[in-house]
Formats: structure tokens, sequence, C-alpha cells
């Protein structure tokens, strides 16, 4: 049978264990009563089911996170990981987990000393990553229940944020990449059409949802018929040219070339957000 090494006691319920080499902390009421550094741990499944992987970190970046992290938030986190894994039916990459428990580990701990904490990008994030954002919102009022402390809706979006990036080979990076370029997007829309954007919600997501598509397709060289662009020049000249700018923030952020067929497609759901105002 499989043994952890301890190789330091967190808490009574935290301990930070080796095997094979690699280091794990380990998750479970009671797992670090009476036991001190030196002793084994046996690996029955129950425990085998709550590490916590501190895969990516390294030795110095692992002892400064056991130095300055809560072992009562990496607790708390494990909850979050198995609520979201359970809700999801599928296990969250183990990557995600030292980088989720540090992010809360410090928004707590700001929260607590008073500090702000802004989401400039909460709209779009709530808007790309639904699935995502309704976890997270789970995940606050787990932290909320276990600390009884108040968690702005500014968190809420760093958590979806976090949550993406451990499915599948999903990168919080681009993510983020994503919504601050939505974020982009919607401001020069609204500034263009001279609305704001806020009002029309059910639009905006329409909007975002078909720019999604616009990545998907053009990542996969895919494209939409074109025979119909000419005409739209014509008939939507203003949002066509609005479209074309969003084109560029796209292709500048991402990196990629956006087709003209998909700016005729953009102008229409440009269109219909401006016909608002008449």
């Amino acid at each position: 049978m499989k043994k952890y090494l301890i190789k330091k006691i967190l808490s009574n319920n935290v301990v930070l264990v080796e095997k094979n080499k690699k280091n794990y902390v380990l998750v479970g009421k009671g797992i670090g009563f009476g036991k001190k550094k030196g002793d084994f741990l046996e690996d029955p499944k129950e425990i085998e089911e709550k590490f916590i992987s501190l895969e990516g970190l390294s030795d110095f970046e692992y002892e400064h996170f056991l130095e300055t992290t809560d072992p009562k938030i990496i607790e708390i986190c494990n909850k979050i990981f198995e609520m979201a894994s359970s809700e999801l039916k599928e296990n969250l990459n183990p990557k995600i987990h030292a980088g989720l428990i540090d992010h809360v580990n410090l928004a707590i701990k700001r929260l607590k000393e008073g500090i702000e904490i802004v989401n400039p990008f909460l709209f779009e994030t709530k808007l790309l990553y639904p699935v995502e954002f309704e976890l997270a919102e789970k995940a606050v009022s787990i932290l909320k229940e276990n600390l009884e402390i108040t968690i702005p809706e500014a968190e809420i979006g760093f958590l979806a944020l976090h949550l993406y990036g451990g499915r599948g080979n999903n990168d919080k990076e681009d993510a983020l990449k994503h919504s601050k370029m939505m974020n982009r997007i919607l401001g020069h829309v609204g500034k263009k059409l001279e609305i704001d954007m806020d009002k029309y919600p059910f639009d905006c997501q329409r909007l975002i949802m078909h720019l999604r598509g616009v990545i998907n397709r053009v990542e996969k060289n895919q494209s939409l018929e074109r025979s119909f662009v000419s005409k739209l020049k014509d008939e939507f000249s203003y949002e066509f040219k609005i479209a074309y700018d969003i084109s560029k923030i796209m292709e500048k952020a991402l990196k990629i070339r956006v087709p003209e067929s998909e700016m005729g497609y953009i102008a229409l759901h440009l269109h219909r957000l401006n016909s608002y105002k008449h």
C-alpha cells in the first residue's frame, strides 16, 4: 500500500505530504491530529480524493505558499473544488489548485484590511462564462458561510476565471484576455451608437456570444457566406464601419484575421442595438 510521508502539519485537518518525490496537501477531518513530521499516512481512497496539488510551484514558491496561506482557506477551497467537480460532473485540473487558494487567501486578507476589490471586467466575464460564473457565486456562498465575511460581486468574476482555467485545457489568462477585449468592444459600441450598453444585457449577451462564435470559426479556418456583404455595406454602412473597428480590436488582441463576411453578421447585431434609439 502506498504511503504519504508527512513533511509538515498545517492544522489538525491539513497536512503537507510527499509521495513519489511530489508534494501534496491533504485535507481531511482530523487527518493531522496526533501526527508529526516524519510519520507516514497510508493511502486509503478517502484520503486520495482529498489531495490538493502543488503542481507548478517551485521549492521557494511552495514554501512561501505554506507560510502565508491560512490552513482554513485551504480547507474551504477544497470544498469549492469538490462542489465545482460535482456540479460539472468533471474533475478540475489540479494545475489550478495552488493558484486559486493563493488568490482566495490574498482576497480575504485584503477584505479584512478594508481594501476594496475592483473588477472592471465583471460584466463581460459574466456574459462570456455563465457556467463558471454561477459556480463562482456558489463558491462565494461557501466562503461567506465559513468565514462570516462580506464578499463583493467583483470577486465572483475573478473566481469564475480561475474555475474556467481549471476545465480541460482552458487557460485563465486567455479568459481574462477575452474579457478585457470584450470590455473594450462594448465600450466602443456604446460610444459609437451613443447608448448605455448596461440597459441592454440580453442584446449584449447575444453580441458577445456571436463574437465568441467568430473567434471559434476563425481559429478553425471556417468562413460564413459572404454574398450579402456588399448589400450590408450599403444598407447598414454606419454599423458596418463599427463592425470593422470591432474586427480590428479582435485581430490586435487575439492575433487572428477576421474576414469581411464576419463583419457583416456583426453589423446585423449592431443594427438591432442601434434601432433602439429610434
